[in-house]
């Protein structure tokens, strides 16, 4: 399998492809060198690393593959090659070999040891030159000359002897495998490998009569210097795979090989057809590791051999590629014959076959099993693709020995548990005899241990998945996925079907299908349905096996539906073209007409050829000659759509009636439990009345409309209640005409909402923020949110998806936008820069003939102030003055509640609520920041209300100034409330209060909505009058400070500085409170050390709420809450977005993690800006 395969290789083995070394084990291999990703002969390098004769660097590395190879580094490996790495070095350092160049040379007793054996020969003037690079023809005559050939007699040199030497090394095999020019230089990867194959190649004894002579027991370098002998067979088993007519699940134990028809020999010689070897009678499993592909061919393994031959040390084994002959593919091919037809391999009684790696008694049961894809599946042609067939003669006679399916299965992951270490996925349901048993998947557990994930693939939890099951393990890779439209369906010229997509073919996969029977989203792709599903106008997901052939599609998951009200409709017809048009009202608030693709809506949403239909839904041609019919047939209708690029319109669906159990509100199902049929399949639903739609016979005859199923809110005693408000996160319907039949739904953020009462009352909103107020007993429709099953079918939920009501929006839905300034543009146009809802702000432009007064007039009239607006085709804006909404004073209560001035109620802070900071803004530029309303601190605000003036929507805030509404207002920057245990409520201010301030100050710190009123006696008393008319009494304490400019809590810090901590831990500093500075004195030692400089500021942080119960601290732009379940000695001052991100962290960060003397941290105590400073002794 193309990437299966490769996925499979790079995990199981050292090794990649078919005649690759496999060292032994315990030996050093090309896999541990950190740049073995770039050996290319990883079997040379494997096999010379072991036996010493090349190393790898000290860092781990090998040698530089790629780097050239010199005269001195070649001199070196054939010295150790001939030595077995025996100290030739040292032994030749002092030979006077003649050669004037290489007295300094690291390699000198290594080139005089080649020198003295007549190995190598200078450049003919007396020296070697070390130091250049070695050719490749320069190398084989090197080591053809340790061979025992003549140079003189083989013509090794003179004229021709490039010539020559390539000759002689290509025949002896010394340039097997080796493709590159042989004068180039010769790199370190390419130097093992010649190095690798003449340690293979008979050494020459003697010569007779001009010919050359090799030893009567072939001995090569490998058995006479380093004691290998050369072993023969079939692998038949390892640790990944077995054959030996076993199931899937068998394989060897790790680090064992198995081979059959077993012969050695006491020469190595690969290249010398050797006949005296033995034979062993019974396979022999051998101490070594080799990959899955080795099964079932023939390999060369070379040992050092001991008594008992599967003890012997095993340095190496290859595949034997001079006996492999082996056929692969993954391209439909019926049988094992149909696959070989034009090769030189057959198949016969003996041929053993295997699907993935399990046994089969012949090809009949292995041929029955690869076509068993599918339920009922029957054999057809070309239902190979996607099976990889691996037909492998192992002793070139014409006749494979073993035929090797292997399946992969599309499936879905149900869990994947890292805590417990399982991966549970859909596996098909197969009987004891292999083949498909039932269309219900059953759930497959593997532990991690037994699990092979391919490298680089992360899964979780539902993700699609190929798994291949064998020797115990299960391999499993993410599947490729093609998103894009099909673009043809074709034959090839064999007949065989394919498809276009994005401008390449694909073709069919036969794999085994889980994934279509679990998850209704996967449909399994058939190619001769291909044309109704996926089709040619939906852009799908095509999710392809591992050799690239199509397993099963599924909607893309950018594909969204697109839903849209329709406000009028016709057609034409002109000649033989029919055209048809809508007037849609979408999502976004987008009002368009558009042209209709009238072919595909009339095959998506009536069905193929049902012309008349979509007639009747639109309603007249232009030219009328239906007499009686009428155009805008479509209008309060809800349609799901494509749009092309061209702007032409799909009609995808017409949204219809619920199908609905009698007097009930529950969905029906099918006999599987499938209920998306059961949703909006019925009568077109039309919202509103419809004459047109009645006239020309939609619903069929003497039908009405309008025909919603439901009615907004209960029904009870006469009367309708639980009306639908702004804001709220459910709908309560009643079943049309069933009174006492209602249900409660779920409005989130994504519902959509369509309002049409008529033609000229229309609109839409998204989610419970933007819908409007719908009075109870309002005609609705409604359509669920459908969820997947894990059998496979779709089930209504509790959710809305979309609802339809007959009503026209209220106000509530509509944008709006502070003004901020005004500029003149052009004698046509103002530009006002304005804040939106979200924060944003703009200069937008509207009309100044429109507009020109409003922003003339006197004293701000309109600024500062908010507007409902919209957008016009131009860009341009129109904004509402009626809806002129201006400033007010407003203070939070402690509850989260607003008391806004002229406001009959209070409206309440939520998560959904805006509120934006715009002191001091004038004009578009940067966006708002983040305001915050503070309890007992008036702001400005232009303040906007749902749900009846209950709920905050958005808020534009700026602070007051001091000289505003002097009779009643109060800053909490200006003073402190606290109430102590004795009830005495203490009022510390820098201001002074009149007795309506200081009374105004305990009804907003009492914060009790059944206060009426409280009243303040100067002599130190307020008095709570509540709205039963009881009273209460309090004992009011009015601390005023030195001055204005010297706003303090001194009194509050000196409180905290008294509070006395259970460990008894004090101060290691001298604190003082100055005003609004708190000064700590420290040794220099303190101040270098910090520890006790950060603690005492943790400690008196953690004092302001103990003893001071303060609420909330502002630092660095965050606010910092008090956890008490954090459990510090001191501060628990947290930031309540992120609990480990304490106030102490936050300021160690903020000083960079030390103090000095000149240290200052500023923080803003429940409103009141203080200072911490650092002084030194």
């Amino acid at each position: 399998m193309r990437n299966l395969k490769r996925t499979l290789s790079l995990l199981l083995a050292a090794v990649m492809v078919i005649g690759l070394m496999v060292v032994g084990a315990g030996a050093v291999s090309y896999s541990d060198f950190s740049d073995s990703e770039e050996i290319v002969n990883k079997d040379a390098v494997s096999m010379l690393t072991t036996l010493g004769v090349i190393n790898g660097k000290e860092d781990g590395s090998y040698f530089d593959p790629t780097g050239n190879v010199t005269r001195a580094e070649m001199a070196k490996m054939i010295s150790v090659m001939l030595s077995n790495n025996e100290d030739c070095d040292q032994l030749y350092m002092s030979v006077n070999s003649g050669l004037t160049d290489i007295t300094n040379s690291w390699a000198r007793g290594y080139i005089n040891y080649c020198y003295t054996l007549d190995i190598i020969a200078g450049r003919g003037n007396g020296t070697f030159d070390p130091t250049a690079n070695v050719t490749a023809v320069e190398a084989a005559k090197m080591l053809l000359t340790a061979l025992g050939y003549d140079p003189a007699i083989e013509g090794l040199v003179g004229t021709d002897w490039d010539l020559n030497t390539a000759s002689l090394a290509h025949q002896l095999g010394v340039f097997r495998h080796f493709t590159k020019d042989v004068n180039a230089p010769l790199n370190r990867d390419d130097a093992a490998l010649l190095i690798y194959n003449a340690m293979d190649v008979e050494m020459i004894q003697q010569y007779s009569n001009g010919y050359a002579l090799a030893y009567a027991d072939h001995r090569t370098v490998l058995s006479s210097v380093f004691g290998v002998i050369r072993v023969e067979g079939v692998v038949v088993g390892n640790e990944w795979a077995r054959l030996e007519e076993t199931d899937s699940d068998a394989a060897l134990r790790t680090g064992k090989t198995t081979l059959d028809n077993v012969v050695w020999y006491d020469s190595t010689t690969a290249n010398t057809v050797v006949d005296e070897g033995v034979r062993e009678t019974q396979p022999v499993t051998f101490n070594v590791t080799t990959p899955v592909e080795y099964i079932g061919k023939a390999v060369t393994m070379y040992v050092e051999k001991t008594t008992i031959l599967s003890n012997s040390i095993v340095v190496g084994v290859a595949t034997n590629d001079d006996l492999n002959v082996i056929y692969a593919s993954a391209n439909g091919d019926d049988t094992a014959k149909d696959a070989l037809d034009g090769t030189d391999i057959t198949v016969d009684r003996n041929t053993e076959y295997y699907v993935n790696y399990g046994y089969c008694e012949d090809s009949a049961e292995a041929v029955e099993l690869v076509n068993d894809y599918q339920k009922d599946s029957k054999t057809d042609d070309f239902n190979l693709n996607g099976v990889e067939v691996e037909v492998i003669d192992n002793d070139k006679d014409g006749t494979a020995e073993y035929v090797l399916y292997t399946r992969e299965t599309l499936s879905e992951v149900v869990r994947y548990n890292e805590r417990d270490e399982v991966l549970s996925f859909y596996a098909s349901d197969v009987g004891t005899d292999r083949l498909y048993d039932n269309d219900t998947p059953v759930t497959a557990r593997v532990d991690f241990e037994d699990l092979v994930i391919a490298d680089g693939d992360e899964l979780s939890t539902d993700d699609l998945i190929l798994y291949v099951q064998y020797g115990g393990r299960t391999y499993i890779s993410l599947p490729e996925v093609v998103t894009g439209t099909m673009t043809r369906v074709d034959r090839d010229k064999n007949d065989e079907l394919y498809i276009t997509v994005g401008g390449e073919t694909y073709y069919q996969s036969y794999i085994l299908d889980a994934a279509s029977l679990v998850d209704v989203d996967v449909e399994h792709f058939d190619i001769n349905a291909a044309k109704t599903l996926p089709g040619f106008d939906t852009e799908y997901d095509f999710i392809l096996d591992s050799n690239g052939y199509v397993v099963a599609v599924r909607p893309a998951e950018e594909t969204v539906t697109n839903y849209a009200l329709v406000l009028d409709s016709a057609w034409t017809q002109n000649a033989l073209e029919v055209r048809g048009q809508v007037e849609i009202l979408m999502t976004d608030g987008t009002e368009g007409t558009y042209y209709i693709n009238w072919k595909n809506s009339v095959k998506k949403a009536f069905g193929e050829g049902n012309d008349s239909a979509l007639e009747k839904y639109l309603g007249t041609r232009d030219v009328d000659i239906h007499s009686g019919f009428k155009t805008g047939a479509a209008a309060g209708t809800v349609i799901t759509y494509t749009m092309s690029d061209d702007d032409i319109l799909t009609i995808t669906s017409v949204l219809g009636q619920n199908d609905l159990e009698t007097g009930k509100l529950d969905f029906k199902a099918d006999e599987k439990g499938n209920q998306e049929n059961s949703v909006a399949t019925g009568d077109i639903v039309y919202i509103a009345d419809n004459a047109a739609a009645e006239k020309n016979e939609v619903l069929g005859s003497g039908d009405k409309t309008p025909n919603a199923q439901y009615k907004v809110g209960t029904y009870a005693d006469g009367k309708w209640s639980n009306a639908y408000e702004n804001g709220d996160g459910y709908i309560e319907l009643t079943r049309s005409g069933n009174a006492g039949v209602d249900e409660t739904y779920a409005i989130d953020k994504n519902t959509v909402a369509f309002y049409y009462k008529d033609a000229d009352n229309y609109g839409v909103a998204i989610g419970w923020d933007k819908m409007s107020d719908v009075k109870a007993g309002t005609l609705a429709q409604f359509y669920p949110v459908l969820k997947k099953t894990d059998s496979k079918t779709y089930e209504t939920t509790k959710l809305a998806e979309v609802v339809v009501f007959n009503a026209a929006p209220t106000a509530n839905t509509q944008d709006w936008l502070l003004v901020l300034t005004a500029n003149a543009l052009t004698s046509k146009t103002l530009e006002l820069n304005v804040v939106f809802e979200d924060g944003t702000t703009k200069a937008i432009e509207v009309s100044k003939e429109d507009y020109e007064d409003e922003f003339d007039k006197k004293d701000g009239y309109a600024y500062m102030v908010a507007y409902t607006y919209s957008v016009n085709s131009d860009g341009t804006y129109e904004l509402n003055l009626k809806s002129r909404t201006e400033a007010t004073d407003v203070v939070l209560l402690k509850n989260g509640t607003l008391d806004v001035d002229g406001m009959v109620k209070y409206p309440t802070v939520v998560d959904k609520s805006n509120i934006w900071d715009v002191t001091d803004m004038t004009s578009a530029g940067e966006d708002a920041a983040k305001g915050e309303f503070v309890v007992g601190y008036e702001k400005n605000a232009v303040v906007i209300t749902t749900n009846d003036d209950k709920v905050l929507q958005t808020a534009w805030i700026w602070d007051k100034d001091e000289e505003e509404d002097e009779d009643h207002s109060f800053d909490m920057k200006d003073l402190y409330v606290t109430e102590d245990p004795a009830g005495t409520i203490n009022v510390y201010t820098a201001r002074t209060l009149s007795a309506r301030q200081v009374a105004n100050v305990v009804k907003t710190f009492l914060n009790d909505a059944d206060i009426d009123e409280v009243v303040y006696d100067p002599s130190g008393s307020a008095t709570v009058t509540f709205n039963d008319n009881s009273k209460v009494t309090y004992t009011v304490k009015v601390v005023k400070f030195a001055s204005d400019e010297d706003v303090t809590m001194q009194e509050v810090f000196e409180d905290a500085l008294a509070y006395e901590y259970s460990d008894g831990r004090e101060y290691k500093g001298d604190i003082k409170v100055n005003g609004t500075t708190v000064t700590g004195t420290y040794t220099a030692a303190q101040i270098s050390a910090g520890e006790d400089v950060m603690n005492d500021m943790a400690r008196l942080l953690g004092a302001l709420y103990r003893a001071g119960d303060a609420k909330k601290i502002v630092f660095d732009g965050k606010t910092y809450t008090w956890d008490a379940d954090l459990g510090l000695k001191g501060s628990n001052w947290v930031d309540p977005d992120d609990n480990t991100l304490t106030l102490v962290k936050a300021i160690g960060i903020k000083v960079g993690g030390t103090v000095s003397a000149s240290t200052e941290v500023e923080l803003t105590v429940d409103g009141i800006d203080i200072t911490f400073a650092v002084d030194a002794k």
